[in-house]
């Protein structure tokens, strides 16, 4: 997998309906450390927390908004 250094990566969160858009994201050093930091985010989301009843995944995005990862949330 190819990495980008030092960028700011989005964590967009899916459920069967819904996307909410991560709009600040986040400064890591590549897409792994992205996917590093999409899987403890999914530890800490609950199904009955937030405005989403059943988040499914995080889509990560570039800077330039480009799809770089999906993590699915497992609980």
């Amino acid at each position: 997998m190819s990495t980008t250094c030092c960028g700011r990566f989005f964590f967009n969160i899916r459920s069967e309906q819904d996307l909410i858009r991560d709009h600040s994201g986040c400064i890591l050093p590549d897409i792994e450390a992205a996917i590093s930091a999409a899987l403890v985010g999914g530890l800490r989301i609950r199904p009955d927390t937030g405005s989403l009843r059943h988040p499914q995944q995080f889509e990560i995005t570039s800077e330039d908004g480009k799809l770089v990862a999906i993590v699915p949330i497992d609980y």
